[in-house]
């Protein structure tokens, strides 16, 4: 019974095209739409825990309540003891990373020493003379590197293109950092610009330095000091398994804290987050999610009203055989339950058909991506210039789920009508035809 079902459906274009089509065309819309919002989305969580706050940050809180001032006084001490607390408090999927992040005004002087230009900037000091370490690959240095080299001798520094070219900084250009030191004082150190990097962030590339962590602390009187800590975990890790590992560290960090270094300061309070707790990042994920939820329902009802209201059209055309069929004995409510059949057949169909174009969609979209550089220009967001999608299994399943419940609704709605008509009318129309 079923195998003549699918064969009449088949057969019979009025009943099977434009349902077809529109599931079809549903699910790839879906998928591809989803696929691209968590592309965006994943991709700038990325970006911010590679560039900025890592997916773990142990950070001290002084210096965290007036972060945007750079207060490299409230850095933390105990460099190598902090280190092997983390490594044995943590997880071991996560790796820790020291980094300072700083402020200064960039002098440029000419051959005599006169100024020709300053500009304030933010800059970060990692790890960048040790070729072993991942802070390169996090940060995809060697892709992002147009022009000279990484920093190998004293005092040599990374520069963000755009900002040397607006200040008409040239590859082996002695500038001059103007900064506060820990101790408050005022300090004047001269760098080399030995490399020139475009990290592909417009925010970041008009206003970042990168300089070696060794420099930064002989520079700015920081021995043994680091304002950061940033735990780093593999990409298939959720949000919710960051705050899982910051829950059960919590206990330990207060224990230490009970119980500090010699080094730190009296009201040094080492406090840990996660990337959900910084640059306002958990609402714009939950805004995210709630979002995505209200793009899958809409099309999900679209789809629904289209299909039933195809349905109907259909029944109409089919009352003749549904009185034929109820004039030989057959309930109504069986002859619903094969419409039913019918509508999970052609919705079984059009979700394979969109699944293969919108995931071919949205792998395009994930190798390819799409250049919106000049749209993010002024946004000062961390995301790439270049937006990619992200062909995950949640996506296929937010369209597989709505593609076939859409067509099964439909037809199950759209053929409820015949409860309102009698056999005989129903058998009349097939007279009538």
């Amino acid at each position: 019974m079923i195998t003549f079902l699918f064969k009449g459906v088949l057969r019979d274009k009025s009943r099977f095209l434009f349902p077809f089509l529109i599931v079809t065309i549903g699910v790839a819309l879906v998928i591809s739409l989803v696929g691209f919002m968590e592309g965006t989305m994943m991709g700038m969580i990325d970006n911010t825990a590679n560039l900025d706050t890592g997916h773990l940050r142990l950070v001290n809180k002084p210096f965290y309540d007036e972060e945007h001032l750079r207060p490299l006084d409230r850095s933390l001490a105990a460099q190598k003891e902090t280190r092997e607390w983390l490594e044995k408090n943590s997880s071991d999927k996560v790796k820790w990373y020291p980094r300072i992040r700083w402020g200064a005004i960039l002098d440029v002087p000419d051959e005599k020493g006169d100024t020709v230009s300053q500009t304030p900037i933010v800059g970060m000091a990692l790890e960048l003379k040790n070729k072993g370490s991942l802070e390169l690959k996090r940060l995809r240095l060697d892709e992002s590197l147009v022009g000279g080299k990484f920093p190998e001798l004293k005092n040599e520094m990374l520069m963000g293109d755009q900002l040397a070219k607006t200040l008409g900084i040239e590859l082996g250009r002695e500038v001059t950092l103007i900064g506060q030191s820990f101790d408050g004082g005022l300090v004047a150190d001269n760098y080399r610009v030995v490399g020139l990097v475009k990290f592909g962030v417009s925010a970041m590339d008009k206003k970042m330095v990168l300089i070696d962590l060794s420099d930064a602390q002989n520079s700015f009187y920081m021995e043994d000091m680091i304002t950061d800590w940033l735990g780093f975990m593999p990409v298939k890790f959720s949000l919710k398994e960051y705050e899982e590992i910051k829950r059960n560290m919590t206990q330990p960090l207060s224990q230490w804290i009970e119980k500090p270094p010699i080094s730190w300061a009296k009201d040094d309070r080492p406090i840990l987050l996660t990337i959900r707790d910084q640059q306002n990042i958990g609402s714009m994920t939950d805004k995210f999610n709630i979002i995505k939820g209200f793009v899958v329902g809409i099309f999900t009802f679209l789809m629904i009203l289209v299909l039933w209201n195809a349905g109907i059209l259909n029944g109409i055309h089919r009352y003749g055989e549904m009185g034929l069929r109820l004039a030989f004995g057959e309930s109504h409510w069986k002859v619903i339950f094969n419409l039913g059949v019918e509508g999970l057949f052609i919705g079984i169909l059009g979700t394979i058909t969109g699944c293969l174009f919108g995931g071919a969609f949205a792998w395009y979209l994930q190798e390819v991506g799409i250049n919106m550089g000049d749209s993010f220009a002024q946004s000062g967001l961390m995301i790439n210039d270049i937006v990619r999608a992200r062909l995950t299994t949640g996506a296929f399943i937010q369209g597989i789920v709505p593609g076939v419940f859409a067509s099964v609704a439909g037809n199950l709605v759209a053929s409820l009508a015949i409860f309102k008509r009698s056999e005989a009318n129903l058998f009349r129309e097939l007279e009538a035809g």
